[in-house]
C-alpha cells in the first residue's frame, strides 16, 4: 500500500487537497493497526512543503506507525504545467522553484534520522 500525506499542517493539507487531514492519518493508523506494509510518498514543493516543522510531523507520524517501510521524497517538478494549461485552468505553481538536490537531501534526513527508509 503506498500512501501520500501532503502535509503535517492541517490548514495546508486543507488548502491543498481540500480535505481534512484527520481521515488520512485515520486510515493509516487502521493499516498500522492490520499489520499492512506502508509506503509513504511525500512531495517537496520549496516554500510550501518543505518547512521543517512540517517535514518533522509527517516524518515522526510516519515512524511512529511502525509499518512504514519506505519514504520516497518526491521533488516537485513542473511536467503537468501544459496539463493544466489544455484545461484552462490555473497552474498556481507556475513561478515555484524545484528543489535543489542539498534540499532533497536535507529532507530525507530528516526522514532517516526518524529511523525510516528515505529515498
Amino acid at each position: 500500500m503506498r500512501g501520500s500525506i501532503k502535509s503535517w499542517d492541517r490548514e495546508l493539507y486543507l488548502r491543498l487537497t481540500g480535505r481534512q487531514l484527520e481521515p488520512t492519518l485515520a486510515f493509516a493508523r487502521r493499516l498500522a493497526e492490520l499489520g499492512k506494509e506502508v509506503w509513504v510518498r511525500f512531495v517537496l514543493v520549496p516554500g510550501l512543503t518543505d518547512a521543517t516543522e512540517n517535514v518533522a510531523g509527517v516524518a515522526s507520524f510516519a515512524a511512529f506507525l511502525g509499518n512504514v517501510t519506505r519514504v520516497a521524497v518526491l521533488p516537485f517538478h513542473k511536467l503537468g504545467a501544459a496539463k493544466w494549461e489544455e484545461l484552462g485552468k490555473e497552474f498556481t505553481l507556475a513561478e515555484t522553484s524545484v528543489p535543489t538536490a542539498a534540499q532533497v537531501a536535507k529532507v530525507r534526513s530528516v526522514f532517516t534520522a526518524c529511523g525510516l527508509k528515505a529515498l
